[in-house]
């Protein structure tokens, strides 16, 4: 059996949710290349890892449609997103669409996987004005401009990072230390523009219902910003960032804490073998409102 990767763990599980979905209501099911790669994910699978998917994708479902109505819905389709999707603002894997109404919600799932976004930082990425519209400093650039030079010689000499000993201290900490920095001067710019953008970059443009597939257990969690799902309270949207700090015993992960309970960590890694001029967020809301709606269920 071929060791299968994140991305086909992750798309096998996306066509256990479709699945389960279409086997529990009447539903039309929209053909499209997402929804074909992810049966051959799904398909590519040990039969162990099937019948956790299948567990995992009953347990979810059966309790999304007992809590939201929109499921009972008559002209109801159903598709599987492409990964294009998620640069336009739609972070959502899965759509169900009421044809007749034009109504829809979406399900973002995910296999052991909690990371919402996967930013990079390069020298030519003004990150300010990709996520919430406001332009980087001159002062930020001259500062990771050099570090991102010495990483391109780096990449022609094909050398791995794995053989650089200091990469932490000499480049993951100094770009940290940058990108801490200019989130700072950004914010006094235009606090609300800053606190108020990042959330609706990070968690997209729609409501969804996130599900988490772990090992013996699922988590289903209702991102609610603006009052669209059925289960799950409206959830506040952040209008002050309090602290940027780093996580307690790591020099590679940098934590944003807001206001009505928001807090988001952004760890920086390298993506690859070989070095690259740039450099990789794994960013996970780890801190939420009070009145989130989440739901954890065992499964054997």
């Amino acid at each position: 059996m071929t060791r299968m990767n994140q991305y086909d763990m992750g798309r096998a599980f996306e066509y256990g949710i479709a699945s389960q979905i279409m086997n529990s209501i009447p539903i039309k099911i929209f053909e499209n290349s997402s929804m074909q790669v992810a049966k051959e994910c799904f398909n590519k699978m040990s039969e162990d890892e099937k019948r956790k998917i299948y567990r995992a994708s009953k347990a979810s479902i059966e309790f999304l449609i007992s809590k939201d109505n929109f499921f009972n819905n008559d002209y109801l389709e159903i598709q599987i997103q492409s990964d294009q999707t998620g640069k336009s603002g739609d972070v959502r894997d899965i759509l169900i669409k009421n044809n007749s109404s034009q109504t829809e919600i979406g399900i973002s799932a995910k296999n052991r996987h909690y990371a919402v976004k996967h930013s990079r930082l390069s020298e030519s990425i003004n990150f300010g004005r990709d996520w919430f519209e406001m332009d980087c400093s001159k002062e930020y650039f001259e500062n990771i401009t050099p570090i991102f030079t010495e990483l391109r010689e780096l990449k022609t000499k094909g050398i791995k990072w794995r053989d650089i000993p200091n990469k932490k201290s000499k480049y993951y900490e100094p770009i940290l230390s940058a990108f801490s920095k200019e989130m700072t001067n950004l914010y006094l710019r235009d606090p609300f523009q800053l606190a108020n953008g990042i959330l609706k970059y990070l968690l997209g443009a729609y409501d969804f219902y996130k599900i988490i597939k772990e090992n013996g257990s699922v988590t289903i969690i209702s991102f609610n910003l603006y009052g669209n799902l059925n289960w799950g309270p409206k959830l506040p949207i952040p209008n002050r960032l309090i602290e940027i700090s780093m996580k307690e015993n790591s020099d590679t992960t940098l934590l944003m804490t807001f206001d009505k309970g928001w807090q988001i960590s952004f760890r920086i890694h390298n993506a690859s073998t070989i070095v690259e001029p740039s450099l990789k967020f794994d960013i996970e809301p780890v801190g939420f409102p009070s009145n989130l709606s989440r739901h954890i269920i065992e499964y054997t």
